[in-house]
């Protein structure tokens, strides 16, 4: 029978282990392996990145690693043999920063991808989703995934599609939105509405909203907006996630996590739904409140989410430090001006969405408590003031191993690559985002110069800098399939023949691949039970239908999960139809 598509899973206690020769081997408590893999190519993750040829696994636990005469010894009559043929076998793999909820909704709207980004060709596209939606006059119909690269529209242009009833269209970069004049009559803006902190409403000349809102704006129209019923939410989330199932994808962190979150979370670990060991980061509305109130809430938040230390747990916040660097929102903090597209400086720098004094507070008292800080930072003057509050926190408190992170790292000044390694700052990044796109040319290379230009996602420099780096893949910005990441980030670019981004920012494939496993199980704090396929751990694993390791780099995308095995051998079977 075909092990395409499986995945696989079981409940049972942990094994004493030994290591014999060299090898790792089971103890005799251990002497019967229920699954046997073997004559395979095993990518241990260990710390001598060893390479072996089997692994046996008893319950969850796995009891030997070596080669196949290694195992055999754990064969009886009860045990499952696989021959893999000399297929690869990857550690399960961890994805640092997603959204799967908010994707999954994503997912059931009016989808804008791929449309080009005009009033005119946007307009049937919507007007036919709204003939098979039957809303009232009061029902707020939304569209995903608009690509808001340089597109700009007030209310009044959003009334061409449709006027009657509200409407909203979410930009692709996942911090955008426009509403129609009845949306903005619902949402009850007004020129005296301020902007949120860390966030804009656009205003025409007499201060009046025009219709779009950015980052903790766009926050704000969302929680304006009614959410599906809780059960709709965890239908559609469970559908997502055997879908990352199929990519190999064992463990998470969902990077954005209000009440609103944690309730389809526990709905899904309560009714025994949850195929994915999954981490909470709550989201931290007030970066700049230090008050001891602020922090005791948080902290509160953090351990109600601290539900099962293998399969939902918290422990970790999420901050914004800044917005996007594309126009023509530029809302990421730079340390210069952007410039126009004639070359020179404009008055605009961006802004940073907290004030750096009171945040370093926050962050030391956080710390103080034992939590992660996981801070979305895309420009370089958001990367140092994160830095800069780390370096606090550490001043402070000494090095509490709070494993704190970076993600985007879109821009980095050079002169913050060490500080990294010497803060113990984990680099999260979005591997696939390293490449020449539309993204990453028209609305930003003219508006960085070349100087700058040159350190977009500076992987390669913070690795040779001595920087741990993780990966995640920021889904529904992008894709969660990792081979795509994995492939981007050794070729800077998107497939065959196309010119690379900034090709000295490559990495090794060995520095994605851990990226995305004992580095990104250490991110979450449970390194000593995953990330890597060692005697003890977790049986979370993955089996390859190529060797990675070996082939074209320009064809990792390409490559299929033949099994995903997630604490143990159980089997869940999930349909491969859907894939992103």
């Amino acid at each position: 029978m075909s092990r395409r598509g499986l995945i696989a899973q079981g409940l049972a206690g942990a094994c004493l282990a030994v290591m014999v020769s060299g090898l790792w081997s089971a103890a005799t408590e251990a002497a019967e392996a229920d699954v046997v893999l073997r004559n395979g190519k095993i990518y241990t993750a260990d710390k001598e990145r060893s390479i072996r040829q089997a692994i046996a696994i008893k319950g969850n636990t796995i009891v030997a690693v070596g080669d196949d005469k290694d195992v055999a010894p754990l064969i009886v009559s009860g045990t499952k043999v696989i021959d893999l043929g000399g297929k690869l076998v990857l550690p399960g793999l961890v994805d640092t920063h997603i959204h799967p909820i908010m994707g999954a909704l994503n997912g059931a709207k009016c989808s804008l991808a791929g449309v080009k980004a005009t009033i005119e060709t946007l307009k049937p596209v919507i007007r036919d989703c709204l003939a098979k939606d039957h809303g009232s006059a009061d029902e707020w119909f939304e569209a995903a995934q608009l690509d808001n690269y340089g597109f700009s529209a007030t209310a009044k242009d959003v009334d061409g599609i449709e006027a009657s009833r509200p409407i909203a269209l979410w930009g692709n970069d996942g911090h955008t939105v426009w509403v129609n004049s009845r949306g903005l009559t619902l949402l009850g803006v007004t020129a005296e509405t301020p902007d949120p902190p860390g966030g804009k409403i656009a205003r025409d000349s007499s201060g009046a909203p025009s219709g779009s809102f950015a980052d903790s704006a766009a926050i704000f129209v969302d929680e304006k907006i009614p959410s599906p019923p809780l059960e709709e939410k965890a239908v559609l989330t469970t559908a997502e996630l055997k879908k990352m199932s199929a990519y190999g994808i064992t463990s998470l962190m969902d990077a954005f996590v209000t009440p609103a979150e944690a309730a389809v979370w526990r709905r899904l670990y309560d009714t025994g739904k949850l195929p994915m060991r999954v981490a909470m980061a709550i989201y931290v509305a007030s970066p700049s409140d230090d008050s001891d109130e602020a922090v005791a809430r948080l902290i509160a938040a953090s351990k109600a989410g601290e539900v099962d230390q293998d399969f939902l747990r918290s422990g970790v916040v999420k901050v914004f430090a800044d917005g996007v660097m594309e126009y023509p929102a530029q809302t990421a903090a730079l340390l210069s001006p952007y410039i126009d597209a004639d070359g020179k400086p404009t008055k605009t720098s961006g802004e940073l969405y907290f004030d750096p004094q009171r945040f370093a507070k926050l962050v030391q008292k956080l710390d103080a408590a034992g939590l992660t800080v996981h801070i979305h930072a895309i420009g370089d003057r958001g990367v140092r003031a994160s830095l800069d509050a780390f370096e606090a926190a550490r001043a402070a408190n000494g090095d509490k191993d709070n494993r704190h992170q970076i993600a985007h790292l879109q821009l980095v000044d050079p002169a913050d690559f060490p500080r990294f390694k010497e803060l113990g700052v984990l680099a999260d990044f979005q591997l696939e985002w390293a490449k020449r796109e539309p993204a990453t040319e028209g609305p930003l290379e003219p508006y960085l110069g070349s100087e700058r230009y040159r350190y977009v996602y500076p992987a390669g420099s913070l690795h040779n800098a001595g920087a741990t780096i993780i990966g995640g893949s920021d889904w529904d910005i992008s894709s969660y399939n990792p081979f795509r990441a994995f492939q981007t980030a050794v070729t800077r670019a998107g497939g065959k023949g196309q010119r690379p981004l900034n090709i000295e920012e490559r990495i090794p494939l060995q520095t994605a691949i851990d990226a995305y496993t004992i580095n990104a199980a250490y991110a979450m704090k449970q390194d000593t039970t995953t990330g890597s396929l060692e005697v003890g751990k977790r049986a979370d694993l993955v089996v390859l239908d190529r060797d990675i390791l070996t082939i074209d780099p320009e064809t990792i995308q390409e490559t299929k999960v033949l099994a995903t095995y997630l604490d143990g051998p159980r089997p869940f079977r999930f349909s491969r139809q859907g894939r992103r």
